[in-house]
């Protein structure tokens, strides 16, 4: 085991003209700072990379411009954005948006965020949720060692290796400030893959005693307490699936260590041939559609999977069985995919009513308006009739659901399915290329990438 952490660690830590280059860049933007006339007080540099638990070529830098608490928000925000972009002055910047406007840029070759920020004496008593950050960098930096750093580095790439890290909403996943909480709370990573491989479908971490329950207020499977403000749980945006996926890696890992449960394995897309053969014993149909350039991504992953789940119901609603939903994007397009008991219902439906008995109860079913086109008669002790569907096609209830949300749904939704369509196996292959074709080979492999 230790060869194989030497072996991984090898590949992943920093080069040191890396950690040079990095440092040497938040001195020179410190000294900027100094030196423009404002309203801050100084630069907070925060992050794995302020906490020396990064992995190689990541070259983010999220470096916090502070303010005195007492500032108005709106100067916050005026003066942040101010400051920051004199720091990006000659250099590609775009604005970002978290509780308040931010910057973010390239500056030789580094992914900079400068991110307004209020001194305030605890995480709790923050004022905006980003005043939180400098308290996490200055809890884990002190209660660290070397050893749970480099320990920190193999767990994020033994993540990152299942597609299971990450603080963004595309990935539902564990940030990092979240995999160096597990590690300062199991000590190592051997522990931390030991405690994961037995979790349970409930698991709270507690850096502290708490007064309540969390399991009432937080209904994530993992529940990390944030120690700098016991209000917020830091694993939030971790789904169910990706949870039981860490659980099973872990015990895999643990019964046969390996180095593709740190980098995968690369996916060899299928054949369109085989593909299509796939398809055509599946009952399979797709939406494609557009990412939206004008949501963030963030907010915009959030709607399509609320989009995802809410076509599922309807599909559900008018009969259809859907087996399975997934959801791809490489925010450019956007692919819903469905996979169905059947593409066509039978044109006639039964329909079960009261107990043949209950004879008041059988007058109302009856007197419902519809077109009966056999019975009333009795099965079972029941009263049973026939109707007509009224559409048996699951293609057109899609293409009318989608018809129907172009107009009700949230901006975003809009936006996406401006120039939608409902796609069968034919159509679909006309798409497969690229990454898309190596998650449709996933899909019907229907095996991790660790697996």
């Amino acid at each position: 085991m230790n060869t194989l952490y030497k072996k991984v660690l090898k590949k992943i830590t920093p080069l040191k003209n890396e950690l040079l280059a990095e440092k040497k860049l938040v001195e020179e933007i410190r000294a900027k700072v100094k030196k423009i006339k404002g309203k801050h007080s100084h630069i907070e540099w925060c992050g794995s990379s302020a906490r020396g638990t990064h992995l190689r070529g990541d070259r983010d830098l999220d470096l916090f411009l502070m303010f005195d608490k007492k500032l108005p928000a709106s100067e916050l925000e005026s003066e942040g954005l101010r400051i920051a972009k004199e720091i990006f002055s000659g250099e590609k910047w775009e604005l970002a948006y978290s509780q308040h406007p931010y910057v973010r840029g390239e500056i030789k070759g580094f992914e900079v965020e400068i991110v307004p920020s209020y001194i305030v004496a605890s995480g709790a008593e923050k004022q905006s949720a980003v005043d939180r950050t400098p308290f996490h960098n200055k809890y884990l930096l002190e209660k660290m060692n070397d050893k749970q750093r480099q320990d920190s580095r193999l767990l994020k790439q033994f993540l990152k290796g299942i597609n299971a890290y990450g603080a963004d909403l595309k990935n539902q996943a564990l940030p990092g400030y979240g995999v160096e909480l597990l590690m300062l709370y199991y000590k190592s990573f051997d522990n931390t893959i030991k405690a994961m491989s037995n979790w349970k479908d409930k698991e709270v971490l507690l850096f502290k005693k708490l007064l309540r329950d969390p399991t009432n207020e937080f209904f994530t499977p993992l529940i990390i307490i944030d120690p700098v403000d016991d209000n917020r749980n830091v694993a939030s945006a971790l789904s169910i699936e990706q949870y039981n996926k860490m659980r099973s890696a872990a015990k895999m890992f643990l019964e046969k260590p390996s180095e593709k449960f740190f980098f995968g394995h690369e996916i060899n897309a299928w054949p369109k041939e085989k593909i299509l053969a796939e398809l055509k014993v599946r009952e399979f149909l797709a939406v494609q559609a557009d990412f939206p350039k004008e949501i963030l991504s963030d907010l915009m992953w959030g709607q399509l999977r609320r989009y995802l789940r809410k076509t599922a119901t309807q599909l559900e609603e008018k009969e259809f069985v859907v087996k399975k939903m997934d959801l791809w994007s490489d925010e450019e397009k956007v692919f819903f995919l469905f996979e169905l008991n059947t593409l066509t219902l039978p044109k006639v439906k039964k329909v079960f009513g009261p107990p043949a008995t209950d004879q008041e109860n059988v007058k109302r079913f009856l007197e419902k308006k519809r077109k009966i086109i056999s019975g009333p008669r009795e099965e079972n002790g029941r009263i049973v009739i026939e109707t007509p569907r009224e559409e048996v096609s699951a293609k057109k209830i899609l293409e009318q659901f989608i018809n129907n949300c172009r107009a009700d749904e949230s901006e975003g939704i809009k936006l996406c399915l401006k120039k939608s369509k409902v796609l069968a196996e034919k159509e679909i292959l006309k798409h497969y290329t690229g990454t898309f074709a190596e998650h449709l080979t996933k899909y019907f492999e229907g095996k991790e990438a660790f697996e």
